[in-house]
């Protein structure tokens, strides 16, 4: 495949230049697979449903077309809104794959061949295609066929039985993060599958789903368990290997402390002005505290109630203790680290104001890659798909009245 000369950092930018992905995904987990191909320089178009699109333009907070989630994990893209299930629709999808090098979906288990396109379909059109699908569950199994979202699937995997406080009700990861890591290591495997198209010439069939990602996320805990034979507890911000270490109610908010050894507690004991405290026989090593946490906790909480955040926070990072005041989204966004090492490009999404998006959080030399456009409107991009297919201005006008384009 051709791909046009690129110095060492529009290289790492564009290493995707030249591959084109047709995405039938929708709503967080497929998207954010391919947002990550988007960024890195492939020709990603986005396939629509007519009227409303995906169904993630919608989720609030939601601006006309488009949402929060989908200005988000859109970027870069391009938008046909095409009826699939008309033969003329999928007669123009065909031609855009005779064109296209990876095909990714996230749709329910049968959805695809219904419609022509599942990976068997689409490799008679294009022998070589890298085709990526990601499901809630997997393509078998008992489960296979159920309908799972982020948090469901976050119950499945015991992801919730681990996650908040003891005597709390189940809670589920506050982000999307199975739908996130899903597509990590959907865009993972695309790529692998394209350096291995590189040398062989061959396509590839990749999939994973949100069930395979949640064990993978819990395998501290598989792994303990098996050692152990424990079911391991809700334990909030506390870490079930080592203390103290969780979050502490200071005057005017909470303070995130870890302590992983005995040296860091020691320095923690003197920095807090209780240097008794790394003698005491109850607390002398982490297996001590581990087993004492309750009562180490308690007397934790009673010093450092004591003073501001600020105060702690200044104390603590000037003895070089891991700690961190407790942030919300606005604190983080305008926290001077942000601002330092500016992870985020501001795009013109025509809201009323513009947008810092995040792309991957990769620096190559020194660089973050750069988002290519803004997260397109509903079926921006499907006339000029259209003409580089060869149809003629009088046939997309045709396509438009049919019902067939938007």
């Amino acid at each position: 495949m051709s791909q046009k000369t690129l110095n060492n950092n529009e290289l790492f930018d564009g290493i995707l230049t030249g591959y084109r992905v047709i995405d039938f995904t929708t709503n967080i987990s497929g998207p954010s697979a391919t947002a990550i191909l988007a960024d890195l320089g492939a020709d990603v178009i986005k396939i629509e449903k007519l009227q409303k699109g995906d169904d993630s333009r919608s989720m609030e907070p939601a601006f006309v077309d488009k949402s929060a989630y989908f200005v988000a994990i859109n970027r870069g893209k391009k938008s046909m809104a095409i009826n699939l299930k008309s033969s003329e629709g999928a007669n123009i999808v065909k031609k855009l794959l005779l064109n296209s090098q990876i095909v990714v979906e996230n749709s329910r288990r049968g959805t695809m061949e219904k419609l022509g396109f599942d990976y068997e379909s689409v490799k008679r059109i294009k022998k070589d295609i890298i085709y990526a699908s990601l499901s809630s569950y997997g393509d078998n199994g008992p489960y296979c066929d159920r309908p799972g979202y982020d948090a469901i699937v976050q119950a499945e995997t015991g992801i919730m039985s681990v996650n908040g406080s003891k005597n709390e009700l189940p809670a589920r990861v506050g982000i999307s993060v199975l739908d996130a890591g899903s597509g990590m290591w959907l865009a993972m495997g695309i790529i692998l599958a394209t350096l291995k198209k590189e040398r062989t010439g061959e396509g590839s069939y990749i999939s994973t789903s949100l069930y395979e990602t949640g064990i993978y996320w819990m395998n501290y805990y598989n792994t303990a368990y098996q050692i152990t034979e424990k079911i391991p507890e809700k334990i909030g911000s506390e870490h079930p290997s080592f203390a103290p270490y969780g979050a502490f109610e200071t005057k005017n908010g909470y303070i995130m402390i870890g302590i992983s050894n005995d040296n860091l507690f020691s320095r923690l004991t003197n920095s807090i002005g209780h240097p008794e405290l790394a003698t005491d026989p109850f607390f002398l090593s982490n297996n001590m505290r581990v087993k004492n946490r309750k009562t180490l906790n308690n007397i934790m909480q009673e010093i450092i109630k004591q003073n501001t955040k600020e105060h702690w926070y200044n104390v603590l990072v000037k003895n070089k203790i891991p700690c961190a005041v407790i942030k919300n989204v606005e604190e983080v966004i305008y926290n001077e680290h942000t601002e330092y090492i500016n992870p985020f490009q501001t795009l013109n999404e025509n809201f009323s104001k513009k947008l810092k998006i995040q792309p991957v959080p990769l620096r190559f030399n020194g660089d973050y890659i750069k988002i290519k456009k803004s997260s397109p409107a509903l079926g921006e991009d499907t006339y000029d798909l259209l003409g580089s297919i060869g149809y003629l201005e009088e046939e997309i006008d045709k396509l438009r009245k049919s019902g067939v384009i938007l």
